[in-house]
Formats: structure tokens, sequence, C-alpha cells
């Protein structure tokens, strides 16, 4: 946008306003003709000019203009809402973005009418004739949700002078091919994406997956929070990966489906974690990007969420966060992001003043985040990571003593964090290895380990628990009772590698292979339990659960049953899913801040050149 056309801009929306203070229905008479302001001719006062042109200092010439500009705007809102009423049929707002085969950017508003009845897919029908392109290119998003095909627009809350952001997949056959598997890929990574959180639900998975606040700690939730939440942290995750590879459209998709799930989250989860108001970020700067932030007012809501989210937890200024962490270089990248997002919003909705101040700030928060790219190769040749180094380096203020002990305490606090949830999933599975009790509840794994602590065994331990409902003393008065207890097995389902080597060395005091492998299983590899299980059972023993399942490894493909397939799709799938995602949780923080440093000086500019030409 050129300053002569935002200046017009500029004036327009202050002669509106001085309108609205002053109550003044251009559509009326004596500014319009007709009574009933239908093909009115106009009848703008000179006086009138002449006052505004006075009181907003802009030339008594372009006051009149602005105001038949206006007067002719509000007559057509009239004759479409007439047009509304009458045969049902709303007028919206439609800016398609997107390339042409020929490689011609696409920026067009267009105007549609249709009856709000009609669903998803008779709009993306209708704006592909004007568009031209196919339908099945086309991504309508009306509030900052993606528009469903299936159903009516006024299910989806799309109004009578709605405006709508419609996203142009594909460019040519070859591009379209590609856009449509990133839409295909969109669909699966959330169906894995799901999958992935109902196994977080039941705490059946084999992939890390931790939900913590701003500390790092993990947080304690109930089982569907837990998994929404991971679903849309996952979704949230993936749209972040894209971001980083230049796939925007892309990106903005799965975003908002993360936005989806994460708006199904209560607010006292959400003010925990500060993942909604960086996903807010991350969806304003795709708007931007795609060059679609003056028309979607959505922008400005969301990023009225992200400040409100990051005062909460970090203060208005970062004291917060200074006082619980000791520093707070890292999370200003957020602030300053932030910052640049509100005030490019404040330029495009004409708030030139706050867009100034907003933009002088995210210009100071970048200084103060400016890194010595000479102390960064020298932590990287110490060992560190860049993105140790970097973060290091701001939390620290460029003092590259603090930045390693930092970097070394950080790394401290991780592993004591991993340990700890670490040991949480191994009490966790045991937990579940060993049954529920006679009333149905959990074995209390604080009573099982004081048990074997005394001197009892796993099994003896396990039983005692699950007869008595968890009670410590009853648990032991059955120990005594029933001394055939000590003798049961192990519960714990603990995987254990055997070896040729150790199948060797019981083959060797003459027993079968077979035999030999099954006594191993049976006694977790203990070779010397092992002869003792065999002598006892005169060398013969029945076949483990696992030889008897149809799932056994030495079953063929074919041969296994479809729960077998099925849980094999299921990992493959979220195992996909998890293969890009970043380990390390302050992967978001991590900004370089190259392309926003591009948009500050950029839109700096736009607003001296502004501010200049009204001087």
């Amino acid at each position: 946008m050129d300053a002569p056309n935002y200046t017009i801009e500029l004036q327009t929306q202050k002669v509106r306003q001085r309108l609205n203070a002053d109550q003044i229905k251009l559509w009326l008479p004596p500014y319009t003709d007709s009574a009933d302001g239908k093909h009115g001719q106009g009848n703008i006062p000179e006086e009138l000019c002449v006052k505004y042109s006075n009181d907003l200092n802009i030339p008594a010439a372009d006051i009149g203009e602005i105001l038949e500009h206006l007067r002719q705007h509000a007559l057509q809102k009239l004759a479409e809402r007439d047009q509304f009423q009458k045969t049902g049929k709303a007028v919206l707002k439609i800016k398609a973005t997107g390339l042409r085969e020929n490689k011609e950017r696409i920026s067009q508003m267009e105007t549609v009418e249709i009856s709000l009845t009609s669903t998803g897919c008779d709009l993306r029908q209708v704006l592909a004739e004007k568009v031209g392109l196919p339908a099945h290119h086309l991504k309508m998003i009306c509030r900052g949700q993606v528009v469903s095909m299936t159903k009516s627009l006024q299910e989806q809350n799309v109004k009578h002078g709605s405006q709508l952001m419609c996203l142009c997949l594909s460019v040519s056959e070859a591009e379209a091919a590609q856009k449509e598997e990133e839409v295909m890929q969109m669909m699966n990574t959330r169906q894995a994406a799901e999958l992935l959180s109902s196994k977080v639900e039941k705490d059946d998975y084999d992939v890390d997956i931790q939900i913590a606040d701003q500390s790092g700690r993990p947080l304690k939730l109930p089982p569907e929070e837990r998994k929404a939440l991971t679903l849309a942290m996952t979704m949230h995750e993936k749209g972040r990966v894209a971001i980083k590879k230049k796939e925007i459209t892309k990106a903005l998709l799965l975003l908002l489906e993360a936005d989806k799930e994460f708006r199904k989250c209560g607010a006292n989860i959400l003010s925990a974690v500060d993942n909604y108001a960086v996903l807010c970020l991350d969806i304003v700067w795709c708007y931007l990007c795609l060059q679609n932030i003056e028309e979607l007012p959505d922008a400005d809501q969301r990023l009225r969420s992200s400040e409100d989210c990051f005062v909460r937890s970090y203060g208005a200024n970062l004291e917060r966060l200074a006082a619980v962490k000791g520093e707070s270089g890292t999370q200003l990248a957020l602030y300053m992001k932030l910052h640049l997002l509100q005030g490019i919003v404040a330029f495009h909705h004409h708030r030139i003043t706050e867009a100034n101040v907003l933009l002088r700030k995210a210009e100071e928060d970048l200084k103060r985040l400016q890194i010595d790219e000479n102390q960064l190769s020298q932590m990287m040749v110490m060992g560190f990571s860049e993105r140790e180094g970097r973060l290091g380096l701001r939390a620290t203020n460029g003092d590259m003593t603090k930045a390693i002990q930092h970097i070394i305490e950080k790394r401290k606090e991780k592993e004591e964090i991993e340990k700890k949830v670490k040991e949480e999933r191994r009490q966790k599975k045991i937990q579940r290895d060993l049954g529920k009790t006679a009333s149905g509840a959990k074995v209390d794994m604080s009573l099982y380990e004081n048990l074997i602590s005394m001197g009892y065994g796993r099994g003896a331990a396990a039983a005692a628990l699950k007869q008595t409902n968890n009670d410590l003393n009853q648990a032991l008065e059955v120990l005594q009772l029933h001394p055939e207890l000590l003798n049961l097995p192990d519960p714990e389902k603990k995987s254990v590698d055997i070896t040729d080597d150790m199948i060797a060395q019981v083959v060797a005091m003459g027993f079968d292979t077979i035999m030999a492998s099954r006594a191993l299983q049976l006694v977790k590899g203990d070779v010397q339990k092992a002869i003792e299980e065999l002598i006892q059972k005169g060398g013969i023993l029945p076949p483990t659960p696992e030889e008897s399942s149809p799932s056994s490894s030495d079953s063929s493909p074919s041969e296994a049953g479809p729960s077998h397939r099925s849980s094999e799709e299921e990992n493959k799938a979220i195992k996909e899913l998890v293969s890009d995602l970043p380990e390390d949780e302050e992967d978001y923080l991590d900004l370089t801040l190259q392309e926003e440093a591009q948009y500050l000086e950029e839109y700096l500019a736009k607003v001296n050149s502004v501010l200049s030409t009204n001087t």
C-alpha cells in the first residue's frame, strides 16, 4: 500500500468518525434528495466541506470527494440490505490470495450474492467462477475458522456483509497436485494427532509427550483435557514446522485446526500455558505473510488474546517471569513479535499514532535481542548448539560467561524434569501391569514399593494389596496368613532381550532349545532361575502367552489379526506425525527475527512517510 492511497484512507477514516460524532446521515435529506435514500442525488453543503476542512486540516475539495464517496457507499449498503431482506441473498466480500498459472499474484476483492442457507461448497463454486480457478483448489476462512463444505453458511456464523478470506491452493497442474497433497497431509496429520491424543489419554504410548507449564513442570490434567490439549498442541507444532519451511498456506490450515481444539479447553487450563497465545501470534503471522492482515478483524482479536495471556503469565514488562526464572530475555522475542504485529494491524486500521508507538516498542525489543555473532560462534565452537547459544546470550543480555552458566543450569533442570517424567511413566506402566484391586481401583504404588522394601516379592505385594483394596495393615496380615502368596511370580511385564548366549547356557545343561527359550522368558532372562525352573518341571514348559497369541512374532503378516495390523498402522502414523516435531521445549522461543526485522523496517518507513505527509 503506497503513501498516497493510505493518506486518502486515513482522511476518509477521520471524516467518517466526525460524521458519526455529529450524527450526520448522508443518505438522508438534505444530503440526499430522495427521502427514502434510493437513487437520490447528492447535495453536500459547501459550508460543511469548509467546516470539516478547517477542523480536520484536509483540503475542502478532498472533503467534498470523501463525503460523496461515503454517501454513495451508504446508499449501496442500504440497497444491499433491502435486497437481502426481500430475496434472502446476502452480500459477502471475499479477498482471494494466491498465484495464477503465469505466476501472477492473485490479490482481488470479490463480491458474492448468495443465500445463507447455501453450503460452503455452494459458495466455493460461485467464487471459483469469479476467480477462474477449480473449486477444489480454494479454501475459505471466515472469522478465523475454515469454512466447512457440508454445513450451511448460516450455521457457520456467516452473515450479510461478512468479509471472508480465500486461499488459492494451486497455480498450475503440477503445483495443484502438490497443494492437494498438502491438504491431504493436513487431514492425515489431524487423524494421527487424534490417535496420539487418545493414547496419551490412556497412558498407552511410547512417544514422550509432555504438557508442562511455563517453568517446564508437567501439568496434572483430567484425561479429557489432556487429550484435547495434546491434539491442539500437536497440530500447532506441525503448523510451526510448516512456517519454518515457508509453507504458509499449509501452516495456516494446521494452525486453524489447532485453534479449534484449543477452544475446547477450559480457560483455567489455557491460563497455565502460553501455547494458545503463541498460536494466535503464529496465525496472525500467516495472515501477514499471505498479505491479508488488513482484511481480517480476527487478527486484532487474536493479538489482544496473546497480549492478555503474556501479561498474565509474564507480567506487563516481563517482571513476573524475571522473578520466577531470574531472566526474561528469551520470552522478549515473543513480545517483539507481538508489538510488531500489533503495530502492523493498527497501521492497516488507520490508527497511525498507535502503530507508531507499537512499532517503536518492537524496535526497542529488537535492539535488546540482538546478539554478537562472534560470541555465538565461539559458544558453538565450545560444543553448545546454535539454539542454546542464542537463547543463552539473550537471557543474559549478551554476557557470555553468564550465558554458559545459564545453559548448564538449563541442561541440569531439563535432566531433572526428564528423570522425574521417566520415573512417573515407569510407575504408570507397572501400575497397569499389576491390574486392579477387588474394588476396581489401581494398586497404590507407594504401598506396593513399601512392601517390596520390607522384603516381600513383587507378586506377593501386588496380590495382597489387590485383595485388601490397598490397605497396608490388612495386606501384611494376608501375607502372614497365606505364605503361598510368597511364591507368586513377578507381575511386572518387563521387556528382556533373550540372547543366543543365554539360550546356549541353558541348552548346555541338556534342555531343549525351545524349552530353554520359554524358561528364560518366564524368569526375565535369569539363566540360573531358568535352569531351576526346567529341573522342577521335568524339562517341559507350556507355551508362553506371547507364543499363544495370534499376533506373535512368528506369525506371518497375512496370519496376523486385524488388531495387530491396526496397531502397526497406528504406530507408523504416530511416528510419522512426530518425526519432524522439535524435541526442545524452547524451540518456539528460538526466533532469528530476520523476517521480523524486515517487516519492522518496511512498516516503520510507511508510518514515517504518512506522518511526514500529514505534517
